[in-house]
């Protein structure tokens, strides 16, 4: 019997194999860095969404000029959020109470040249108080908060 090519072919398959677990394995942990979302923008996501008080969504519009972001309340009392600034420019809105696991939308004018420019702020300062405890507290975060401009 000639089995000449069986090796070969059974390489190919095992190589197959492994290829299809890889980009099965991309998907599953975020995907390929530099392909769909910036890693910065991943970054930024995840980390803003575990703080005590959570950006969990934002985005800047070319047209507006205008960074809308929705906060999140984390902790396990309610809040009253007094202000949010993103490099040094303080949201026009008023204050807002959130409860906890409660989400509120405000905006921060900020400039983007045209859609498709990436962004990168910092500071982000968010100041509030337990509502609980009646403390006020400072929060500066450590990741700035990067994305793409939207239209």
């Amino acid at each position: 019997m000639n089995k000449r090519g069986q090796g070969a072919t059974e390489y190919l398959i095992i190589l197959a194999v492994v290829v299809i677990i890889a980009l099965i394995l991309a998907g599953v942990l975020g995907g390929i860095p530099g392909i769909g979302k910036s890693s910065s923008k991943q970054a930024s996501e995840a980390y803003w969404g575990t703080t005590d008080v959570a950006i969990t969504n934002y985005y800047l519009s070319a047209a507006t000029d205008v960074l809308t972001v929705t906060l999140r309340d984390n902790l396990d009392t309610s809040i009253r959020v007094q202000n949010i600034s993103v490099a040094g420019t303080v949201n026009g809105s008023s204050t807002f109470t959130l409860s906890p696991g409660g989400t509120q939308t405000t905006s921060v004018a900020k400039a983007c040249t045209a859609t498709g420019d990436t962004f990168e702020f910092t500071p982000v300062i968010i100041q509030y108080s337990d509502l609980s405890t009646g403390a006020n507290y400072t929060f500066t975060g450590t990741v700035a908060l990067s994305g793409v401009c939207a239209a």
